[in-house]
């Protein structure tokens, strides 16, 4: 699949210009749908709601004290820095993604290029229209993806020239590269890896030198890492229950996560924010079969490494251990709603393409004259394919109506679609729709304070006020610590006339947030309703002096001080 004696040639400019050009084109057309798309899921946790992204003085508060569930400060940055740009337009960020994809692509080429890789080109194409590109590009809550993709591809460009010449410059950049996509994404994580399995197939052998030059790659990817887990599992995940399973689940799981990656590359239809959670706990003997066909192949090749096997092995070696950090042996807050993601493929599936586009232009340079319109014409269908395929997936990521609708379509179980969606509809007064959706989130995941919560809401505005108590009891229950329910749940007990147990919440809760205004406010409303006049009053003006417009605080110490106001 390596051309002999290849290396990184710069073509000439004009024809250099015209192919970065056709790759930019591709993703301007194929992301057009997009353009002025909604913010979309947790966009508003990292940054439409994001004080500390929004703040002029909030840069070092990513690098130093971040508030988010990982540790991303360049990719933080990149968005504290557009929001002084771009505010709240998300047009601006969707060309800032579609921007970084498209280098992406570019640098593909450059690396695959630069080993020699027939068919260079090509695969940066091909990397650029594929359809599992769409949730890393349209999503702007994924520019980590699409910022850690350039620095990993830099890096590997360096490592490679490194080895061309050994000359230390490159070998300093690739480290600093290497960092720098870390600080973006830890999915870069696997690159000192990739660094020894590029090594065996370039010389066929790894010396201790090489295993030396690797050491600052293994300690970024260590220390970052594990600052990775640390935030995952303290922040992220939380007292959440993630239903992965023990170790012979997640064993299972990633083996058909391999091979359900696999595939969606090569048909990638049809394609969805969420996908069905295989039923593995405890797996059946059958879900362990995809290792046999895995460990199989990786024998195959080992045994044709003389031959096209090492193209094999580097290709799906990469795919491979790429991967590995995201099948499910270690938790992580994404497997909540589901085991496998379009984003966790963005760079795995470079591997598969660059070994697939090689081997296509090696038959075609083998072809007879008579075949190779044929193959000049299939691969034409192809491109053209993926093309189609992405802007119309594409369009499903405009807004979260289309997002959460086209998931339930193919993906019913889908507890966080109902709720999402569900939220959105209650939002647009949608009361019943929304219901329907609630509880559906609820029957899927009923272990969740989130679903549980949400149907308290809408059975609250349904008026079905013991109902709403019995589902903020339950979430408040499984999350004790999150105030919204505790808030929710001391409304709902006022309205079911259960005015002593809302008076002793709120009692709680402003114990816990002394300066909340309106908690405050409301515990006066339950003293008075329980006969504490005098206390009540005192909670209405300690409301109204921390926040004087405060209207019910006003209104009900106007009424609680008349002559003639009764218990």
């Amino acid at each position: 699949m390596v051309r002999a004696g290849a290396g990184w040639r710069h073509e000439q400019w004009e024809s250099g210009i015209v192919k970065a050009a056709i790759i930019l084109l591709a993703c301007l057309w194929i992301y057009s749908p997009v353009y002025d798309g909604e913010w979309l899921w947790d966009d508003d946790y990292l940054l439409t709601e994001n004080a500390v992204v929004q703040s002029p003085s909030g840069l070092a508060s990513l690098w130093l004290a971040p508030a988010t569930a990982d540790y991303f400060p360049l990719t933080m940055s990149a968005l504290w820095l557009q929001w002084r740009f771009f505010g709240l337009d998300s047009t601006g960020y969707h060309f800032v993604a579609i921007g970084l994809h498209a280098l992406g692509a570019c640098l593909l080429w450059g690396v695959l290029s630069r080993m020699g890789v027939r068919g260079a080109w090509l695969a940066g194409l091909v990397f650029a229209v594929h359809p599992l590109c769409v949730e890393s590009v349209a999503w702007i809550a994924e520019l980590k993806n699409t910022i850690s993709l350039p620095f990993f591809l830099m890096a590997a460009w360096f490592y490679v020239r490194f080895e061309d010449g050994r000359e230390r410059r490159f070998y300093v950049l690739a480290v600093l590269f290497f960092l720098l996509a870390m600080l973006g994404k830890s999915s870069a994580v696997m690159f000192p890896c990739v660094v020894l399995l590029y090594v065996w197939w370039r010389r066929g052998r790894i010396v201790w030198a090489d295993v030396v030059r690797s050491v600052p790659f293994f300690v970024i990817s260590l220390l970052l890492g594990l600052v990775t887990l640390h935030f995952q599992h303290s922040r992220a995940i939380g007292d959440e229950p993630i239903p992965i399973g023990g170790m012979d689940s997640r064993l299972a799981i990633a083996g058909m996560a391999v091979l359900f990656y696999l595939g969606k590359i090569f048909w990638p239809v049809p394609l969805l924010p969420i996908y069905p959670q295989w039923a593995a706990n405890p797996p059946e003997p059958l879900q362990f079969a995809p290792w046999i066909l895995v460990v199989g192949a990786f024998m195959l090749f080992w045994f044709k490494r003389k031959s096209w096997g090492r193209h094999a092995l580097l290709a799906s070696g990469f795919y491979f251990l790429m991967l590995l950090p995201v099948l499910g042996f270690i938790a992580m807050s994404y497997m909540r709603v589901g085991w496998v993601a379009d984003h966790f493929l963005y760079i795995p599936m470079i591997g598969v393409i660059a070994y697939a586009t090689a081997a296509g232009v090696r038959a075609f340079e083998l072809a007879r004259k008579p075949l190779k319109p044929f193959f000049l014409g299939a691969a034409t269908m192809v491109l053209s394919g993926l093309m189609v395929l992405s802007y119309s997936y594409a369009g499903v990521w405009v807004n979260e109506d289309t997002l959460w609708s086209h998931t339930l379509r193919f993906n019913w179980n889908s507890w966080q679609a109902h709720n999402r969606l569900g939220a959105r509809e209650f939002n647009r007064g949608n009361v019943d729709v929304a219901l329907g959706h609630f509880r559906e989130a609820v029957r899927l995941r009923p272990d969740l304070a989130e679903t549980q919560n949400n149907l308290g809401s809408a059975l609250l505005a349904k008026k079905d006020t013991k109902g709403a108590v019995t589902h903020f009891r339950e979430g408040m229950r499984l999350s004790p610590s999150i105030i919204a329910i505790q808030s929710n749940l001391a409304n709902a007990l006022v309205l079911d006339g259960q005015v002593e147990a809302a008076r002793d919440l709120y009692a709680a809760l402003v114990r816990q947030q002394p300066g909340n205004p309106s908690f405050i406010c409301n515990l006066g409303v339950t003293l008075y309703r329980t006969g504490r006049t005098i206390e009540a009053i005192e909670c209405f003006r300690r409301a109204l002096k921390i926040n004087p417009d405060l209207r019910d605080a006003q209104e009900n110490l106007k009424f609680a001080t008349q002559p003639d106001s009764e218990n």
